[in-house]
């Protein structure tokens, strides 16, 4: 009964003085009724300190951490400073439940200032960083820059860690996997970065570019280079120092753009490397013992063959050797002309259809023409039956006249 009394929402939640009321619930050990009063006389510092009291006495109906998540779910950021000063007992007893308080799917928990909450967390939760920052941008949709900067460096950190345990734990002579394919936390953190840097337009590549060894990290590097528009450093990182081809097409098909200029040659830039390689140097990595690139004819063929319409066909055979047989490039010329008849084609499809639509519109604009409406004095109008007046330009009534 008293508690169903103190949930009533109406205007008379309570006649009774707070000191009196206070004093008889004490008395009777009714502290979630206590708590609920002090929740709606806004006493909500008073309400924290009782749900502390309690959450530590094993013996006490409101033991535990549950209550005091829940409530300060629901304050709101005018509260903030309260949220901050009792979130951090419970991150200590529980950080996963702990972190609720600032990723629950609440309104009052979604309005909560994420730049604020992430400095909170920067001085009282180090590890719940990157979970709390991966709910904001995936969850929330958050488009700050500052929040995507933060979780790429906050990732490169994590991974810069493990990775240096991880090399430390191989046999003698044995390679690393590729990025991504490492065991453990590893292997996934590192997917998360990755996966980031390339879907991801709210970061500056040019700020967190900085932060990345020159000594690892290839293909990170490389999908920044590329974001920064600079293809032809990138593509090397793919081909000569990770030496992955297939992620090279990828980069291109990527990041490959008709109507951009710094785009629409990235396979053109492919091609070139992989017939003429760019001095080791260039490349922009340390990598120790890193061999001269060498020309890979075979491989810069068959991608002419494949995107063939995609690079620009005079270009493409000014770079080829002068030694390149006719068969080798025989169904890289078929496809190119294939292609430029077939849009030919179309065009003059095109412009005759244009022409066909050209002579309806004329001929239906003539036939509107040829039609004319004579109007007289003697002319009465349909929809109020009174004659018509005429004057120079202008059509009207007698009787608007009368009244003018």
């Amino acid at each position: 009964m008293m508690l169903s009394s103190l949930r009533y929402s109406g205007s008379e939640t309570t006649t009774a003085p707070l000191d009196e009321s206070e004093r008889i619930l004490k008395k009777y050990q009714k502290f979630s009724e206590l708590i609920i009063l002090h929740q709606r006389k806004n006493l909500h510092k008073r309400a924290l300190d009782m749900l502390l009291k309690q959450a530590m006495k094993p013996d006490s109906a409101l033991k535990g951490h549950e209550r005091t998540v829940q409530y300060l779910q629901h304050l709101g950021r005018e509260h903030l400073s309260l949220i901050f000063e009792f979130s951090t007992w419970v991150l200590k007893v529980n950080p996963e439940d702990g972190l609720k308080i600032f990723t629950e799917d609440l309104p009052e928990v979604e309005g909560l200032p994420r730049e604020r909450v992430l400095a909170y967390l920067q001085q009282n939760g180090q590890d719940l960083i990157i979970p709390y920052l991966e709910h904001v941008v995936h969850e929330w949709k958050d488009k700050t820059v500052h929040l995507h900067n933060t979780l790429v460096h906050h990732y490169r950190q994590r991974v810069q860690a493990l990775m240096a345990d991880y090399k430390d734990s191989l046999p003698e002579g044995q390679e690393a996997l590729a990025a991504g394919r490492e065991p453990g936390d590893l292997g996934e953190l590192h997917r998360k970065l990755i996966a980031l840097l390339e879907t991801s337009t709210h970061y500056l590549p040019q700020a967190v570019l900085v932060h990345f060894p020159f000594d690892a990290f290839f293909e990170e590097r490389a999908i920044l280079l590329g974001r920064l528009g600079r293809h032809e450093q990138a593509l090397a990182i793919y081909t000569y120092v990770i030496c992955d081809l297939a992620k090279a097409e990828l980069y291109c098909e990527r990041n490959y753009d008709r109507t951009k200029d710094a785009d629409r040659d990235v396979f053109l830039t492919m091609f070139r490397i992989l017939v003429s390689p760019p001095d080791a140097s260039m490349i922009g990595v340390m990598v120790a013992q890193l061999p001269q690139p060498e020309a890979n004819p075979s491989a810069a063929l068959t991608l002419l063959r494949k995107h063939a319409n995609k690079l620009d066909t005079l270009k493409a055979l000014q770079l080829l050797p002068l030694t390149t047989p006719i068969c080798e490039i025989y169904q890289f010329l078929e496809k190119v002309l294939q292609e430029k008849t077939s849009r030919k084609r179309r065009g003059q499809v095109m412009r005759s259809l244009l022409y066909s639509e050209h002579l309806q519109v004329e001929e239906l604009m003539m036939s509107h023409q040829a039609h004319k409406i004579v109007i007289t004095e003697e002319n009465m109008c349909p929809v109020c039956v009174r004659r018509r007046r005429l004057t120079t330009g202008m059509c009207m009534h007698h009787y608007q006249n009368h009244s003018n």
